[in-house]
């Protein structure tokens, strides 16, 4: 029987995955960037997230979550993973799918791994869809032998090529399926690379479900304070995200309780760290950085707490200091001395650096289509479906669900809806009446958006890609060829850039750049092992541009 101990699930166990994790989040980051470059400069140092899997043919009881890992041995002891029921009565292909942030490029990639904790042996499947190949379904190369323990298998997709973002699941293909009672399936280290061995390295992470580690700051043996991931349990207000971290507050605990990090912040361009806590009482909250450039700082909040039982966001002003600091300390409940009678819980979240001294505001998401190309739209409604979560569920059949319908109030055909959602990636598509046969037909299928604060998209019926999102201004100013490059990358630019570097598609920074005063520099890229990278060019006036390039 597997059990989960009462501990805190980031303690020790992931410091050692701490580059790892790290460079995972990096990638993302500079992803959001190339996506919407426009955006704040804002750095996610942490937000307790992991890909949205949308759970479909699951049976009765079916789900999907994030858990700390019930039998942390053998080749598996990392502290999350993924859990999933699946009911006795769902379909042979019950799994889950989720759109990721990376496209991975089987073009230089062509096994996916990842590793499965099973209570019996069935078939194992994986698939992308909507690429240059179509739609691929391949069932492991090696065949699970493994029950009741961490098992890696891999997937080859030799036959595709060009970049996915769809990929599908499905842990258990038993067909015909002759479960008698539900089984839960675990899931870990998801990866691509460009080897089918067993073991071999990861070249990009899909997900590991990992976050940066949580190192508990306790008062001895009375304090049996913990801290472990959990769904949020109040998706309202700022916070519509799905995991948050829960710290259950002993009251034998410290003034100081709370937890460390060794996760690097860099304080050069950004000065105010942002986090949202929900708290069950008004006490002060602290923030502090050590091991920096002049020591070790510790700060109050700017704005003191003002509301019990509900999201805020709190404010940390760092703008006196400068440079990487590798350590950062979150004290959420700094009373002292402390006056607590009974243990209560405290649960925060989105920890982001930021140039912005004042708290986030409700983020908001106004998608736009016009219809006008749409034929007669008389008395016909207009819905929004996809993997949105919340209140809009996860692909409702249009019609079904009224929070999706979209409007038209001044009659000029371009139908709106405002969204509330947490940043990320969104996969939908418009439909014109109820049911799913009137679909946009747009080339490409569905359509996606990398969604990051206030945002107003507007999209044409039948038409792919965006009408109006807001332009980057080193947009049409920087050049750089030949693209794939081999031993030497040209950069042009008519704007003024203050820094060019090259990352890897693990994050890896492999070279910083500045360019000449004539626009246009030259680079040695022959050092560079085939591959995908990011080039990122730094304007003098804070803006930032992120293209690929492909090194062969």
């Amino acid at each position: 029987m597997l059990t989960i101990e009462k501990s805190s699930i980031f303690v020790g166990q992931m410091i050692s995955n701490q580059n790892q994790i790290t460079m995972r989040k990096i990638t993302l980051l500079i992803v959001l960037m190339f996506t919407f470059s426009w955006v704040s400069m804002a750095q996610v140092i942490e937000n307790f997230e992991s890909i949205k899997m949308n759970i479909f043919a699951e049976g009765t009881n079916g789900s999907v979550s994030v858990v700390p890992n019930p039998d942390a041995t053998g080749i598996n002891p990392s502290g999350v993973v993924a859990k999933m029921v699946r009911g006795f009565d769902g379909d042979p292909w019950c799994g889950w799918y989720a759109t990721i942030p990376t496209p991975i490029d089987f073009n230089t990639n062509k096994y996916v791994h990842l590793k499965v904790w099973k209570p019996r042996i069935s078939p194992v499947k994986f698939k992308i869809e909507e690429g240059e190949t179509g739609n691929i379904e391949v069932e492991s190369m090696n065949p699970q032998t493994v029950v009741n323990g961490w098992e890696e298998l891999v997937f080859d997709f030799t036959a595709a090529t060009g970049p996915y973002v769809k990929i599908v699941f499905f842990p258990d293909f038993e067909d015909p399926l002759t479960l008698t009672e539900d089984i839960v399936v675990y899931l870990d280290d998801i990866y691509v690379n460009n080897d089918p061995a067993v073991g071999s390295d990861p070249v990009q992470i899909i997900e590991n479900y990992e976050h940066m580690g949580l190192n508990m700051m306790l008062g001895g043996d009375e304090d049996l304070s913990f801290m472990t991931l959990v769904p949020n349990p109040d998706q309202s207000g700022l916070n519509l995200s799905d995991y948050v971290i829960q710290f259950h507050r002993d009251k034998d605990g410290v003034p100081w309780g709370g937890f460390y990090s060794f996760t690097p912040v860099d304080f050069t361009t950004n000065k105010y760290m942002h986090v949202k806590v929900w708290k069950p009482r008004i006490s002060p909250i602290k923030f502090k950085i050590e091991g920096g450039e002049g020591g070790n700082f510790e700060w109050p909040s700017t704005l003191p707490q003002t509301e019990v039982n509900s999201w805020q966001d709190y404010v940390f002003d760092f703008s006196a200091n400068t440079g990487v600091f590798p350590t950062i300390v979150f004290m959420p409940d700094f009373e002292d001395p402390l006056t607590l009678t009974e243990d209560i819980e405290i649960y925060f979240d989105d920890f982001i650096l930021s140039d912005n001294p004042d708290p986030f505001t409700i983020p908001q998401l106004v998608l736009n289509v016009d219809m006008s190309e749409a034929g007669d739209m008389t008395d016909i409604p207009v819905y929004l479906s996809g993997a949105l979560g919340g209140i809009y569920g996860n692909w409702n059949e249009p019609g079904t669900n009224p929070n999706n319908e979209m409007l038209d109030p001044d009659g000029d055909k371009i139908y709106s809806i405002t969204l509330f959602l947490p940043d990320g990636l969104y996969a939908f598509k418009f439909f014109k009446g109820t049911g799913w046969d009137a679909g946009d037909p747009a080339p490409g299928g569905d359509r996606t958006l990398n969604y990051s604060g206030d945002m107003n998209v507007t999209y044409v019926w039948g038409v792919q890609g965006a009408l109006s999102v807001p332009q980057n201004p080193l947009v049409d100013k920087v050049t750089m060829y030949p693209n794939p490059v081999s031993s030497e990358l040209i950069i042009k630019t008519t704007a003024s850039i203050r820094e060019v570097s090259i990352t890897s598609m693990l994050g890896q920074q492999v070279g910083t750049y500045q360019l000449n005063d004539s626009g246009r520099t030259s680079i040695s890229t022959a050092g560079l092992s085939n591959g995908l990278y990011f080039v990122t060019f730094y304007g003098n006036d804070g803006s930032r541009l992120v293209q690929k390039l492909i090194k062969n």
